[in-house]
C-alpha cells in the first residue's frame, strides 16, 4: 500500500476510477466541475490516493478555497471526491487519506474545513453539521402577489462586456467565494446550469439556474432585487417553471421584496465544518469577535485532547491570555456546534459561560451552492 499524490499524466486515470465509484457517466467531473476538474485547473498537489499494483484503490481531494463570510475572509479546505473502489471498501483507506488531508491542512494552517456527505462518517474525523442556508420558496402566485413584472432577459453565452458585469456584481456579495479570473470563466460553464441576465435603467442583475424541471434550484444571482424576481417571473412565463428555490445566508441579507414574494422558507445547515486551527479561526474572525465582545469579558476554548485558546477583551481589544476560571471543554464536534451553528442546536454549557459566549457566538457561515465540490 503507498500513498501518493499522483501526476498529471494520472488524470484520464483518476476520472475512470471516480466515474466507475460514484457510477457517473463518462467525463461527468470536468464538465460538472469544470473550475476544478479539468485537467489545466486539477490541482495533484492536493490529491491523495492509496495504490495497489499500479491500481487506485482510494482518493481524496482538498480544494483550497477562500471565502468571505460576512466581509471576513476565510481560508476553508473543502473535502471532495472521497472514493474508495467497491471491491476494497472496509479496509480503512477512507480513514487513512482523510487523515492525510487533516494533517496537511494543519501544515498549511488553514482554520476550517468544510465537506458534504453522512453525519455519521465524518462526526468521527471532527466535523459536524454547521452554518446556515435560509432556502426561500418563490412561486407565480407569490409574484403576482408582489406586482412583479416579467423583464427583458438574455441567455449569456460568454459575451465579455456581459462577463465583466457579472464579476463586479458577484463581488459586492457580502458572502460569496473568492475566485480568480478563470475561476469565473469556468463556472458559468457546469452542466444543468444556465446563466441569464437583464438591463434596465442602468441597472444589471443576473441569475444562474438549474435547466431541468418545472421546479427550479437558483444556483446564483445578483442584482436589484426588483429584476432578480423579473427574471424569475420571466422563466415562469417562458418555460412554465412553477417554483423557485433560492438561497440566503441570513434574514438580514433577504431583501424586502423577495422575502415578500416568498410562500415559505426553511433552514439548513451550510456543510459540515470541522475546526482545524481554533487559534487561526478566532484570529481570522477577530474583528467580529472585538466589535460583539463585552468589555473585560474572558474565556478560555479548549478541544478535548488537541488545543486550548484564551481571549479577553480589555480597553476595546481583544488579548490571547492562557488562564481564566471561564473554560468551556468541549469535544470538536461540539466546539464546531458552539462556534458555528446558528440554527439553534447547541451544546450544555454553563449558563455563566453562555452569558459571557452569546454576545459573539454563534458566527454565520455560508456556502453557494454553486461552488459546492
Amino acid at each position: 500500500m503507498e500513498i501518493k499524490n499522483p501526476k498529471s499524466d494520472n488524470y484520464e486515470k483518476i476520472l475512470r476510477f471516480l466515474e466507475d465509484v460514484y457510477g457517473h457517466s463518462y467525463n461527468f467531473f470536468p464538465f460538472a466541475y469544470p473550475h476544478v476538474w479539468k485537467k489545466e485547473n486539477t490541482d495533484f498537489d492536493n490529491i491523495f490516493i492509496i495504490e495497489k499494483d499500479g491500481k487506485i484503490c482510494s482518493l481524496v481531494r482538498v480544494f483550497p478555497i477562500t471565502t468571505i463570510q460576512n466581509g471576513i475572509s476565510i481560508k476553508f479546505g473543502g473535502i471532495g471526491s472521497v472514493s474508495t473502489d467497491y471491491n476494497e471498501r472496509g479496509k480503512g483507506y477512507m480513514t487513512i487519506l482523510l487523515n492525510e488531508a487533516i494533517k496537511k491542512m494543519e501544515k498549511e494552517e488553514i482554520p476550517l474545513s468544510i465537506l458534504w456527505g453522512d453525519r455519521h462518517r465524518y462526526i468521527n474525523f471532527g466535523y459536524e453539521n454547521a452554518g446556515k442556508i435560509i432556502t426561500l420558496s418563490i412561486t407565480p402566485r407569490g409574484l403576482e402577489k408582489t406586482k412583479i413584472n416579467s423583464v427583458k432577459t438574455k441567455r449569456y453565452l460568454g459575451e465579455k462586456n456581459i462577463f465583466e458585469k457579472i464579476i463586479k456584481t458577484y463581488n459586492k456579495k457580502n458572502y460569496r467565494i473568492e475566485r480568480d479570473y478563470n475561476y469565473f470563466t469556468e463556472i458559468y460553464k457546469k452542466i444543468r446550469t444556465a446563466t441569464y441576465y437583464t438591463e434596465k435603467d442602468n441597472e444589471f442583475s443576473y441569475v444562474v439556474i438549474d435547466e431541468v424541471g418545472s421546479e427550479t434550484k437558483i444556483y446564483e444571482y445578483g442584482g436589484k432585487p426588483d429584476l432578480i424576481l423579473g427574471i424569475l417571473k420571466y422563466f415562469s412565463e417562458r418555460f412554465g417553471k412553477n417554483r423557485f428555490l433560492i438561497d440566503f445566508p441570513d434574514f438580514s441579507e433577504i431583501p424586502e421584496i423577495i422575502l415578500a414574494s416568498s410562500s415559505y422558507w426553511n433552514i439548513s445547515p451550510a456543510g459540515m465544518i470541522k475546526i482545524i486551527s481554533l487559534r487561526k479561526t478566532i484570529e481570522t474572525f477577530l474583528p467580529l469577535i472585538e466589535k460583539n465582545m463585552n468589555e473585560n469579558d474572558e474565556i478560555i476554548f479548549e478541544i478535548k485532547n488537541k488545543e486550548k485558546v484564551g481571549i479577553k477583551k480589555e480597553k476595546g481589544k481583544i488579548k490571547f491570555i492562557e488562564k481564566s476560571e471561564n473554560c468551556i471543554i468541549l469535544n470538536e464536534p461540539e466546539m464546531v456546534r458552539l462556534f458555528f451553528n446558528v440554527s439553534g442546536i447547541g451544546v450544555k454549557i454553563d449558563e455563566k459561560l453562555k452569558d459571557i459566549i452569546r454576545s459573539f457566538l454563534p458566527i454565520n457561515i455560508f456556502f453557494p451552492i454553486l461552488d459546492h465540490i
